[in-house]
């Protein structure tokens, strides 16, 4: 008996590693195999690289999954997966690669599993255009908790970028699935928190970034943030800092790596006036909580919306790849403005 593989154009949206990653978990849950062809066409270097082939082998260990196509600069991927398994599964993500991304790709297909999985994985834990170890481990993991996929994130050493060599360990339980999430209005602000940290150097540069950011802060609001001031055990060096602001019925975060060149204070200001922007804003998340929710509404069963203070490309991919698979979902509010994202119908 032949099997059908659904067709995904892997430069369709953002054209990125976004497609791959919901495409590869989606699979997993559903049983549903997939044939993906011009992956990352657009790029400058398309075709698979050694971050996206990192989520290709862990999914694939995870469903124990037939694979073709996966080596570097690949255009295109077969994808057959089998039954999910539970299980201790420990990954190594090429040199400074996403481990967060990986991590996320992974934790959701795996709370299906029926019993308790844990998760070690190397590879940049800071990293430029991916969630941070802090984003992961205290927003991502706070929002799909509301779902009931309860996953326990910790660091065991940070990897900045480029060299990487970082070390995260998790921890997911079997998802008691919920009926639908609705996040539409953020309700009071109950808290403004900071966690401002470095790796293999002094703690004064990670003093530095949270007074500047809670200067402006309080100059600003008035906002007296809590704060977590943090040397961490690091296989590089470099500093981090994360604000996040929490509400009775929404939140948003975001996470900002320090530069060569730029001073701590400048690093500092500029995060404070990101938060400062976003409680402004509607919506009751930041944009990219909002794409990452997108899969967990899939595969938890009751599906959620959810409104967002801005509508980003990778919003708009994520929804057309849930619709590949046969689950409903829309986007709504225009590119770059507030909008949001509802997947299943209530």
């Amino acid at each position: 008996m032949s099997v059908r593989f659904l067709p995904i154009d892997g430069g369709r949206g953002e054209g990125g590693g976004q497609v791959l990653r919901t495409a590869l978990a989606l699979s997993a849950v559903t049983g549903q195999g997939f044939e993906m062809t011009r992956i990352r066409a657009g790029r400058t270097r398309p075709g698979l690289r050694p971050q996206h082939l990192d989520a290709i082998r862990a999914v694939a260990m995870a469903c124990n999954a037939k694979v073709n196509g996966a080596f570097d600069g690949s255009p295109d991927l077969r994808f057959e997966p089998g039954p999910i398994s539970h299980g201790e599964f420990r990954l190594e993500v090429a040199s400074s690669g996403a481990a967060a991304l990986v991590t996320q790709t992974l934790l959701t297909p795996l709370a299906t599993a029926g019993a308790a999985s844990s998760l070690s994985i190397t590879g940049g834990t800071h990293v430029p255009g991916s969630p941070s170890f802090e984003y992961l481990s205290r927003h991502w993991a706070a929002a799909v908790g509301l779902l009931g996929l309860h996953a326990q994130i910790s660091l065991v050493k940070a990897g900045f970028h480029p060299p990487g060599g970082g070390e995260l360990r998790a921890r997911v339980e079997p998802w008691k699935r919920p009926a639908r999430l609705v996040l539409k209005d953020r309700g009071a602000l109950l808290a403004v928190r900071g966690v401002s940290g470095e790796g293999r150097g002094k703690i004064e540069i990670a003093e530095r970034q949270s007074r500047a950011a809670q200067a402006r802060l309080w100059e600003e609001r008035r906002i007296e943030a809590e704060w977590v001031v943090e040397t961490v055990p690091s296989a590089s060096p470099g500093s981090f800092l994360y604000l996040e602001a929490v509400y009775e019925k929404g939140r948003g975060a975001f996470g900002f790596l320090g530069e060569r060149g730029v001073r701590a204070e400048r690093l500092g200001d500029r995060a404070a006036r990101r938060l400062l922007r976003f409680l402004e804003e509607e919506g009751a998340v930041d944009g990219p909580l909002a794409d990452q929710l997108a899969l967990p509404f899939a595969v938890c069963g009751g599906g959620g919306e959810v409104s967002t203070c801005e509508v980003t490309k990778h919003l708009e991919t994520v929804a057309e790849v849930v619709r590949l698979f046969g689950i409903e979902a829309r986007t709504w509010g225009r590119l770059g403005g507030p909008g949001g994202i509802e997947v299943g119908r209530a």
